[in-house]
């Protein structure tokens, strides 16, 4: 019954237009195409359904029972249609992966709004830079926020916005500082191959400095666990960190942070997505990021 409906809905276009000709061009395809899928849907049927005359078509006894069928047909696949648009827009979440700070502290800001843009779910996942590339290429998430641009030519990537570094500590600090007198003091550090720390070595070192002269005593290797491990320390220690990471401790004076004279630290935020797979929701998400990039 299933290959029949194709001509089942070209039989209806024929009784709603009256004539072949212009069911042809509704239909987008020759007239004795039309012609021919009548015909087979009679020989399926068993029975003349249509009846050409001067002025039109009608219909035959056979072909007016035929139509109280196909219009009951017709409301049935509508109502399938429509589920089916449902579970195209609205049941299958979006999914959004994000790089450790980026998913963990700038994005849930901003996924309200989206998921009603979108009329969607959306679930956000956290993974580094090249899990998350792979997990794009794979078709496994539909965008990606990266702080790293990864060598791949079926990515694209876009300038979102920048992330803020900073020196912080759990006791207070100069509002700005000389880079030789953070040297005094003890540093927590992410661990060696933290996309954050190869980003601000290489900002550093064009300002003829080195990060490996701090005094560091030990290394964590998330930006959550740094935060917590120096907020939590009995005694005073410094370390480096996204702004959006401890925004909030800043604020409510659990935190202190500084700045190095005359060297302004930050790192790109991009959003990563497949070169050929810039549907609709993703174009509207980008627009949307783009124009209110600098809130929330």
């Amino acid at each position: 019954m299933f290959k029949y409906i194709d001509k089942i809905y070209t039989f209806l276009v024929v009784y709603e237009t009256k004539s072949f000709s212009k069911a042809s061009k509704i239909l987008q395809i020759s007239q004795p195409a039309v012609t021919q899928k009548i015909k087979q849907l009679e020989e399926f049927i068993g029975a003349k359904l249509i009846e050409r005359k001067k002025n039109g078509i009608i219909l035959t006894s056979k072909g007016k029972y035929f139509l109280e069928i196909a219009l009951n047909l017709k409301e049935c696949v509508d109502k399938v249609s429509n589920r089916i648009k449902y579970f195209k827009e609205k049941s299958i979440p979006f999914i959004i992966g994000a790089s450790s700070t980026v998913g963990n502290y700038i994005l849930p800001n901003y996924i309200p709004y989206l998921t009603t843009l979108i009329n969607k779910d959306i679930n956000l996942i956290v993974k580094n830079n090249s899990q998350l590339i792979e997990l794009l290429e794979n078709n496994e998430i539909d965008l990606a926020f990266t702080t790293l641009k990864m060598n791949n030519q079926n990515i694209e990537y876009i300038e979102w916005k920048k992330d803020n570094i900073v020196f912080f500590s759990n006791k207070p600090l100069p509002s700005t500082i000389e880079f030789e007198d953070l040297l005094k003091y003890e540093f927590i550090c992410r661990e060696d191959g933290s996309v954050l720390k190869n980003e601000i070595s290489k900002i550093l070192k064009k300002h003829d400095k080195d990060c490996s002269n701090f005094n560091i005593t030990s290394y964590v290797d998330n930006a959550t666990a740094l935060k917590f491990t120096i907020l939590n320390a009995h005694k005073q220690y410094v370390s480096i960190i996204s702004y959006n990471a401890i925004k909030n401790e800043v604020e409510s004076g659990q935190l202190f942070i500084t700045k190095i004279k005359n060297i302004n630290l930050y790192r790109n935020i991009y959003i990563a997505t497949q070169k050929d797979k810039k549907i609709d929701i993703i174009n509207n998400i980008i627009q949307y990021l783009t124009l209110t990039k600098e809130s929330k």
